[in-house]
This record gives structure tokens, C-alpha cells and sequence, in this order.
């Protein structure tokens, strides 16, 4: 066993550590030459991705042709009140509204009523000149060279009572880069789309996406996230943290992102969102492949993002997707265009390590090799870290390295957390330790080297933090983050 019973019973709750005894026992009693039906695999999947990941709450669904197959939750949706997460939930799906706000502009654009490579300025005429003109297009595909969120805009407190409010926050910033010859993944650029729908189609951008994309798609269960408003059913979102430590997520207005990243919803309306998109509800054919085209940059790079969409990196494999990570949430929505497929998983917290049960739940259906859920590194090294701090930690961590069948996800990001959890806790010396020991398990880790540059240019050491940056940017040279921290230093 991985962990001891009373271990067990520090890292579960008591309502986890049954189902999870019984997950064990199961494996036991039905060995893996038994065949369960996919709906029995559906289910066992949710078992355990509830307890191993120790979520709050999962929902998640399948939806193939014109049929929901399958749909299910797990957990809580308020823990504090013990309320149970049920098909009715409401989750934020965060950047998953983006797809949403694509697809009305490209109804609008089916209309006639705009150009995709209009100036936006046509229909924002008060937003200010800039040095290059950028085109609704650009806006779509994150190429505009509108900035990103700045330290607290992503947990926003203020409530903006418009979108024309909502802008001023970066609308005297200068562009990043020339727009079109650089990506920049940018969930206030999508504020400015909100804005266009209003002036183009005449109609608030509330009344305009009810009318054109929740009622025809039947999505009873979508609103926008007004944080002050009483809205039946909406689940509480929660975060860990740094003694990975579940806790209530910190307030956020969604005000400032509406159009990006402020819609609720829950599992069966998004499945039925990607049902009208497939089945030419909402947005006809050629127009879908517009949206699911790579956007190209230049000659030497193509990036996998379309006009609203993530598309799969693999040239195979035709699906799209998004993915939402939002104040206490995480989500995602995958489509399969060929098989009319659609997958999708809402989850009450947003933690590293999460992993994506669409994706696995798409393969189940589809008879491919998935992966089973992985127990989350960093919350059993932070428990050998209370009982004997860093010795304890690193001889567990080789102990799960060597061992292919320890049932652990190895995800970088997660393995590199814990040096950042470090960090916060003031134990900079054993951050830097630890993670000087995973860098020479995994010398080409992109996360854990810019973790172990960060915590040197925490502890002043500019040298070692240029140097671990440098080799960074040598294994991801289009970092943005990196290559600011290497001019900032080199200056």
C-alpha cells in the first residue's frame, strides 16, 4: 500500500477513504480480464478521479450523435453545507466562455454584419489608437498583441457595470507585439469582442447570446457569473494552499472578463453546445472549419489555436477543445468532429495535477488505451514534509520515480509546485535543495528549471537564476515569461 491507514486518513476525508478502500477492494475482486460496459467505465473512472485527485466535486458527460450518453457527478458541490453535486450544478467554466462568444461572432459574420479583418475600432471607435491597427480576427485567435492579466486583474474585486467600463483597464497600455506576428493568450482581448457583438448586431451582448446561442442550442443552464446575484445551484469553487490545504477560493468578479471567461454552466449544456456546433445548429459547416484552422504566424510556426478553439497537437487526431481554469474552477470541452463526439468535465477547485477526465472519458468511448487518474505528488510529499521536512521528502519522490506502478501522475508542474509551496512557506533553503535534487532527475524540465530560477532570484541570486532561465528559454524558446526574466536580468 502507499499509504499507511492513518496516513490515509490525514490525506482523505473519511467519506473518500471509504470509496477509495473500496476502489482498491474492487481492483481485488475484478481483475482487469473482466469487461465491463463503458457505462460501467464511465462510472469507475469517476470513482476514481473523485477520490485519488481529492476533489470537492467532478461532473463530467458524453455525448455522441445527437444523444447524451452518459452523465454523472461526484462530490460537493458546498462542502461547508454538504450539499451534493448533482447534473443541475453550476460551474464556472471560465475561458470555455470563449468558444461561446467565437461562435456568436461568427454567426455575425455569416450575417454579413462584419468583417473578421475589420479594424476594430469600426464598432469600438472610443478605444484608443494604438501604433498598429488589429482585427477582430486577431482578437480571436489571441494574435492582437493585447497583454494578459497583471498582478490581481485575474482575482478582480471591482465590479465593472459594463464592458466599456471593463476596457479602460488596458485600454492605454501599449500593444505587446506588432499584432499577427506573435500569439499572446489574452483573456481581455475577448472584452473588446463583446463590445463588437453589441455594436454589430444592435443587441446587449447578454440579450444577443441568449438569443442566438442558449435558446437555439437548448442551454437552460447558462448565465453569465454575476457574483452579486442569487443564482440557484451555482457551486462554490475552492483552491488548496501551500500547505496543500483545501480552502475556499478567494472572491473574483467576472465582471472584468464576461466575454473570456464569465459564463456558469453545467456538463449537459456544454455537451449540447458542442452538439449544435457539430450538427449546424448554431454555425454552419465551412464556418466551424474556419474556426478549427491553425492560425499561422510566420513561415516557422503555426500555432494550434483557430478562432476560439485549442486544436489538438497531434496532425491524426481532428479534435477540438477548450480548456477553462477560473477563480476555484477548472473545466473542459473536447469535440470530436469526425465521430460527432463530445466530452466534457467540470471541477469545483483549480489545483495543479488535475489532469483531464474529458479526454479520458472520449477514449473510453471511443475503445482507445486511456490513462487511469494519478494521485497527486505534492500532496504526499507536503505529508513526509510535516513529518521529517526535506530527507523524508526526496526518498519518497525517488521512491515514486523508480517505481512505474506507484500510481502517481508525473507532472511536472506539480513535482515543481512543491518547490514554489516551499517558497511560501518561507523555507527557502529546502526549496532551493529540493529542487537542485529533481533538476538532476529531470535536467530538461522546462517547469522545474524556471521553479529553480524563481526561487534563486527570490534569494537574490541573480547569477543562478539568469543561468537556470537561460536554459529555459533554450528548451521553450517562445516563453514570454522567461524571456522578460533573462532581458531583466541581463540589463
Amino acid at each position: 500500500m502507499i499509504y499507511s491507514y492513518q496516513q490515509m486518513k490525514k490525506y482523505f476525508p473519511i467519506y473518500k477513504l471509504i470509496l477509495f478502500l473500496l476502489i482498491i477492494s474492487n481492483s481485488v475482486l475484478f481483475p482487469q480480464t473482466t469487461k465491463p460496459d463503458k457505462l460501467s467505465k464511465y462510472n469507475q473512472y469517476l470513482d476514481k478521479y473523485y477520490v485519488i485527485k481529492n476533489v470537492p466535486s467532478i461532473s463530467a458527460g458524453i455525448l455522441a450523435g445527437d444523444s447524451i450518453l452518459w452523465l454523472d457527478s461526484r462530490g460537493f458541490s458546498d462542502i461547508e453545507n454538504s450539499v451534493p453535486a448533482t447534473s443541475n450544478s453550476l460551474y464556472r467554466i471560465a475561458s470555455i466562455s470563449k468558444p461561446i462568444t467565437a461562435v456568436a461572432i461568427m454567426q455575425l459574420w455569416e450575417k454579413g454584419l462584419l468583417n473578421l479583418d475589420d479594424d476594430v475600432r469600426k464598432y469600438v471607435p472610443y478605444f484608443p489608437r494604438k501604433k498598429w491597427t488589429f482585427t477582430i480576427r486577431q482578437l480571436l485567435n489571441h494574435t492582437s498583441g493585447i497583454r494578459s492579466y497583471r498582478e490581481g486583474e485575474f482575482h478582480n474585486k471591482t465590479n465593472y457595470l459594463s464592458s466599456r467600463e471593463a476596457i479602460k483597464v488596458f485600454e492605454n497600455d501599449s500593444l505587446i507585439f506588432k499584432p499577427g506576428s506573435d500569439y499572446l493568450y489574452t483573456t481581455l482581448g475577448y472584452t473588446l469582442l463583446d463590445i463588437i457583438i453589441e455594436s454589430a448586431s444592435k443587441r446587449p451582448f447578454a440579450v444577443y447570446i441568449k438569443e442566438n446561442i442558449l435558446i437555439p442550442a437548448n442551454m437552460n443552464s447558462t448565465f453569465i457569473d454575476i457574483q452579486r446575484e442569487i443564482i440557484p445551484n451555482r457551486a462554490r469553487g475552492y483552491t488548496k494552499n501551500f500547505f496543500r490545504k483545501l480552502e475556499n477560493a478567494q472572491l473574483a468578479d467576472l465582471s472584468i472578463k464576461v466575454a473570456g471567461g464569465g459564463f456558469l454552466s453545467n456538463s449537459r449544456d456544454l455537451l449540447l453546445f458542442g452538439k449544435s456546433i457539430l450538427n449546424g445548429t448554431l454555425i454552419k459547416s465551412s464556418t466551424l472549419d474556419s474556426m478549427i484552422t491553425p492560425t499561422r504566424i510566420s513561415k516557422s510556426f503555426i500555432n494550434n489555436y483557430g478562432l476560439g478553439f485549442s486544436l489538438s497537437n497531434d496532425r491524426s487526431d481532428r479534435t477540438f477543445s477548450h480548456s477553462g481554469v477560473g477563480t476555484g474552477f477548472s473545466a473542459k470541452l473536447i469535440i470530436d468532429p469526425v465521430q460527432k463526439t463530445v466530452a466534457v468535465h467540470l471541477i469545483n477547485i483549480s489545483d495543479r495535477n488535475l489532469e483531464s477526465p474529458a479526454d479520458e472519458l472520449l477514449k473510453i468511448l471511443n475503445e482507445k488505451e486511456y490513462i487511469q487518474p494519478g494521485l497527486i505528488i505534492s500532496d504526499t510529499l507536503m505529508i513526509h514534509y510535516s513529518i521529517g521536512r526535506l530527507y523524508p521528502v526526496l526518498s519518497k519522490l525517488n521512491e515514486i520515480v523508480d517505481n512505474d506502478s506507484s500510481g502517481y501522475s508525473l507532472d511536472h508542474n506539480d513535482i515543481a509546485g512543491f518547490g514554489k509551496d516551499l517558497v511560501q512557506q518561507k523555507n527557502i533553503l529546502d526549496a532551493i535543495d529540493y529542487l537542485k535534487k529533481v533538476n538532476r532527475i529531470f535536467p530538461n524540465s522546462f517547469p522545474i528549471l524556471v521553479a529553480l530560477a524563481d526561487v534563486y532570484f527570490n534569494d537574490g541570486n541573480k547569477g543562478l537564476a539568469l543561468r537556470n532561465y537561460r536554459l529555459a528559454n533554450q528548451i521553450d524558446q517562445r516563453d514570454r515569461y522567461v524571456k522578460n526574466m533573462i532581458k531583466r536580468l541581463s540589463q
